[in-house]
């Protein structure tokens, strides 16, 4: 079942319109920064770089140096054209003039985010060069070996300086296509959460989730695995709760997230970035 629904999820996923160009960094740096993000959020940060996918990243990204092309796919007929380089494109988050020595290259898009951040990510292809990032996902991935039901978010539970507005901005989608927040709708930091330890986390749905402020509830939308055209590019267990309008900054929200009959629930607290300039 994994393995089919793995299958489902390897489609075009990049990120569009990328700010700032940044040159490339060295795996172990950027798996570095991964690593240290992950666990400023409450989530293990043990991934570690698998070198052989690292070097079918760096063919895919010869690819599409030679192509001048963001794409997850290698044409058989280019002379650039690698089996690896395909398989690593086919697997993996791109991003295009921007990486991580300006920060991470995926902060605005969610989809790819959520995909990063995940407890179950194991071990990781890295490559950041000639203008391209690739980094591999689905292949790394792990079975939670939880026995009790826990969910993760990102923000964690404590974490301030989160961005209080937010623009996703990738391809072929974003969280909020699902449920009326289409690409280029501002609203406020797109919440990832986790259920780890639960029964069939390939179809579980987020069923209650609330974020409170100083001035009363903020109205949310969800997003998880069962959600139509997303759902098949999330993690396991994995969703969104995204605030319709951005938030206030500087300011402390809860926030809580119910999945399935009540399985694996969370409540939990952030602050805001201040505001900027």
């Amino acid at each position: 079942m994994r393995t089919t629904l793995a299958s489902l999820v390897v489609v075009a996923l990049a990120v569009a319109d990328a700010a700032a160009a940044g040159s490339g960094a060295a795996p172990g740096a950027i798996l570095a920064a991964l690593n240290s993000q992950r666990t400023a959020n409450g989530i293990p940060g043990r991934v570690k770089e698998n070198p052989a996918w690292s070097q079918k990243c760096a063919r895919h990204i010869a690819y599409m140096g030679s192509t001048g092309t963001l794409a997850h796919t290698e044409d058989p007929a280019s002379p650039a054209y690698s089996a690896a380089g395909n398989w690593a494109g086919e697997n993996s988050v791109l991003a295009e003039g921007t990486s991580w020595p300006t920060g991470n290259p995926f902060a605005n898009a969610p989809i790819h985010l959520i995909q990063l951040m995940s407890p179950e990510l194991r071990q990781v292809g890295i490559e950041a060069s000639s203008g391209f990032v690739c980094v591999t996902t689905w292949p790394g991935y792990g079975s939670s070996t939880r026995r009790t039901p826990t969910v993760f978010s990102v923000p964690g539970n404590g974490a301030r300086g989160v961005p209080y507005a937010q623009t996703a901005n990738e391809l072929p989608l974003v969280p909020g296509d699902a449920v009326g927040l289409p690409r280029g709708t501002r609203t406020g930091f797109n919440i990832m959460v986790y259920a780890e330890g639960v029964r069939d986390p390939w179809h579980l749905r987020i069923t209650a989730a609330t974020l409170t402020g100083p001035h009363g509830p903020v109205a949310v939308r969800t997003v998880d695995r069962t959600s139509a055209t997303i759902g098949p590019y999330l993690p396991a267990g994995s969703g969104f709760i995204i605030p319709v309008v951005p938030l206030e900054p500087a300011t402390t929200y809860k926030a809580s997230v119910v999945f399935g009959n009540g399985e694996a629930r969370r409540t939990w607290h952030f602050t805001t970035a201040t505001a900027k300039g």
